[in-house]
């Protein structure tokens, strides 16, 4: 064999080579990629790197969140929760899905809930399922949020709180976190459900009172009833 047919002979069997050994590799790879991913927390960013989405478990869930500015879990009453939460360009949190469920003493108690915030504000619309082991409903619900003030103002000052010390300053900053709260409070207006095995439409006026319902109970039995703000029944039918 010449040396010029030696040399092609060599680099044909060396391209056959790493050919063999390049398919070989990308064959492994995927034979041994995850089939299960097991991770505590996900975020899911935008091209800037600002949150969009979360899936966590109910540890690292995170807080309340306006302008990218996390507040603390316990001023949302997060602890036991796992779920997903989103996020808008603005950087606050508008909504997500949370669940729990567990034993507690004689009984249990689950929770479910799917949300959608109102902007700057709180909830406005959710699917909802609540249940101890003696009281249970299941639905939807919707609430009226006010537009004067962002629920981020009640936040920033439970947050100043922690940091002042106990006297007057502090007791002055909870007398106007309590006029806050009550500004962005809001109220419900509907439900409609289930609530222990009774069927129902709920209307309230805009103070949150109940002013209509219309019951299928655990018997049966249907029936409309109208009421006053002060809760008296001015109309029943049958």
């Amino acid at each position: 064999m010449s040396q010029t047919a030696t040399v092609r002979w060599l680099i044909a069997a060396n391209l056959t080579l790493l050919t063999l050994v390049g398919g070989l590799a990308v064959s492994a790879f995927v034979r041994q990629a995850p089939a299960v991913l097991t991770v505590e927390r996900i975020n899911i960013v935008d091209s800037t790197g600002r949150l969009a989405l979360v899936l966590s478990n109910a540890p690292r869930l995170p807080g309340a969140m306006f302008h990218g500015h996390e507040y603390p879990r316990e001023f949302v009453g997060r602890g036991h929760s796992a779920g997903l939460i989103f996020f808008n360009e603005a950087g606050d949190e508008v909504g997500g899905l949370i669940y729990e469920g567990a034993r507690r003493d004689s009984t249990y108690h689950a929770f479910g809930h799917f949300s959608f915030d109102q902007w700057q504000q709180n909830q406005v619309v959710a699917m909802q399922y609540q249940d101890d082991g003696r009281a249970r409903s299941a639905g939807v619900r919707v609430w009226d949020r006010p537009t004067v003030m962002p629920l981020e103002a009640q936040f920033a000052l439970a947050q100043q709180v922690l940091t002042t010390p106990a006297g007057s300053a502090r007791d002055s900053l909870n007398r106007e976190r309590a006029r806050i709260r009550d500004l962005v409070q809001g109220a419900p207006r509907l439900f409609l459900g289930s609530e222990d095995r009774s069927a129902k439409l709920e209307l309230r006026d805009p103070q949150g009172r109940v002013r209509a319902r219309l019951v299928v109970d655990s018997l049966g039995a249907a029936r409309l009833v109208f009421m006053d703000e002060a809760g008296r029944i001015t109309a029943m039918y049958p």
